[in-house]
């Protein structure tokens, strides 16, 4: 799952002088919510925008913004008139709109820093109300997953050890001379402020599995303890996307004292052997993924009765599968789980995905019921050669389109068992662990709404059982801000709490 990182260009100098573009990042309070704002400078020429609230769309500023004195900003109907005071690490002054007026502060962004620069901060932080702060790198960028915003986030270098995030709050690392700073400041919009201290590293021990003929590679996060901790299993989704994508969840998880076990599909990455996640059924998977979970209840650090299993999308789907069959597995927290059959799934992904390309309504029912027949035929063991005819009459119209691979003879993948596979509901009465089930609200890849009424007519009704839902986010938990949906992690962390997973937050 990746953050879209917005920037704020603007140039301190006088506009005639510019050489090179400066970074301010800055927030406004708009319609009740802060919000964040991006002015940009180029040439002489500088436009604001809200990216999260108009997205794209960027208003020329008329004024120059880098003298003392006033700009405005003619956004949609309204003019919003800015005095501002330029120093030389912020941009402090006012906006006054129609209804309202309100302080404005801009911090200068610095620079980007170097990997080795990041690789200081990176660690876990935690309060005196047992609250922890995990700060890591991803792509090039510093992140923090935070607990008072309950956000992943950018920090963004404003000062010496100083860093700004998207939610108004500031963070101050301590520079002693040491590998890693001991302390971190927290301050949030109000100037609320909260002392971080850090904490022991969690351990990433490498690890092989052996499995029938097949050795898969894991990355093992270790908290610290002396005694024996909690552990979660971090199932892969579908496709080849590769265990780094895991790694948030994991990181997460061990953070808080939760051993957690990612690790590479059959044939992809660094595992070993002759197996191929892509030809492998669910029931093959759900088979050597049981074999992974004994394996981490049998580490010598690890409690075996406080073990549980993580999934998203087709990882969901088997994390279920598995507390169906294990009746030894302490939780399953599913995350876009499609809960029905994989050709009733993937029909309603195909209704999305040509939708989205801009399809005519009658043009994507006539390629469903393609799909429908491909699928059928797949079932029946013969591919009619008049499924494919009409798949390449669309196919010959835009190259664009998802659709039945041109030839009769049937496909690896997806197979007959799979297609028809409905253990995920036909088993789920057979769960005796709680579960914690995680949608998002605009998800085009899985039905969250069948699923969940899927589930629930389905489970035993002693079934310790929470859902959330998450507003306007996707498949992946992405809002349309390219931000993970808030809550998205803390939500986790309350409901392990809840169950006992892990103790409960100090007050």
């Amino acid at each position: 799952m990746k953050l879209t990182r917005f920037v704020l260009l603007l140039c301190f100098c006088s506009l005639s002088l510019i050489g090179s573009a400066q970074i301010y990042v800055g927030e406004l309070l708009i319609r009740g919510s802060y919000e964040y704002i991006k002015l940009e400078c180029s040439s002489n020429v500088c436009t604001f925008a809200m990216p999260y609230v108009d997205g794209e769309s960027t208003y020329k500023v008329i004024g120059d913004p880098f003298s003392e004195g006033d700009w405005t900003v003619q956004r949609e109907l309204e003019t919003w008139s800015f005095n501002t005071t330029p120093s030389e690490e912020k941009i402090v002054g006012t906006l006054t709109t129609k209804n309202s007026r309100q302080k404005v502060v801009l911090y200068e962004q610095l620079t980007p820093l170097s990997e080795s620069a990041l690789q200081y901060y990176e660690g876990s932080y935690g309060d005196d109300h047992g609250n922890r702060a995990i700060v890591y790198t991803r792509n090039g960028y510093l992140h923090i997953m935070s607990p008072y915003s309950e956000r992943t986030m950018s920090l963004k270098p404003i000062g010496d050890h100083l860093f700004w995030t998207v939610s108004g709050a500031r963070w101050q690392f301590s520079s002693e001379n040491s590998e890693k700073p001991s302390n971190v400041t927290y301050q949030d919009r109000f100037s609320n402020t909260r002392s971080l201290q850090r904490l022991p590293a969690v351990t990433i021990e490498e690890i092989w599995i052996p499995i029938a003929t097949d050795t898969l590679y894991g990355k093992l996060f270790m908290p610290t303890s002396t005694e024996k901790v909690p552990a979660c299993l971090v199932l892969p989704g579908g496709g080849a996307v590769g265990m780094d994508n895991y790694e948030y969840e994991a990181r997460f998880f061990a953070a808080h004292g939760i051993a957690s076990l990612i690790f590479d599909k059959s044939g992809n990455g660094k595992s070993k052997g002759p197996g191929n996640f892509r030809l492998q059924t669910f029931d093959e998977k759900n088979e050597q993924y049981q074999q992974l979970f004994a394996h981490l209840q049998q580490h010598p650090k690890i409690d075996p009765a406080r073990v549980g299993v993580h999934g998203p999308s087709e990882g969901g789907r088997l994390a279920l599968m598995m507390a169906a069959d294990l009746q030894d597995i302490a939780f399953v927290n599913a995350t876009a789980a499609p809960i029905m059959t994989m050709k009733e799934g993937q029909l309603y992904a195909v209704d999305h995905y040509l939708r989205n390309i801009g399809m005519g309504e009658q043009d994507i029912i006539d390629i469903r019921n393609i799909w429908r027949s491909y699928y059928d035929e797949i079932i029946a063991g013969a591919i009619d050669p008049k499924t494919i005819e009409a798949a390449n009459r669309f196919r010959e119209q835009n190259d664009r389109l998802f659709l039945p691979p041109n030839y009769v003879e049937i496909p690896g993948a997806p197979r007959k068992e799979d297609l028809v596979n409905n253990d995920v509901v036909d088993k789920a009465s057979e769960i005796n662990c709680p579960v914690l089930l995680q949608y998002g609200e605009n998800d085009q890849r899985v039905h969250a709404w069948q699923s969940i009424r899927n589930f629930r007519a389905a489970i035993n009704k002693d079934t310790d059982l929470n859902i959330i839902i998450y507003p306007r986010a996707s498949h992946s938990f992405m809002t349309p801000e390219f931000e993970i949906s808030h809550g998205y992690l803390d939500d986790k962390l309350k409901w392990l709490r809840q169950i006992g997973i892990v103790p409960l937050n100090k007050s």
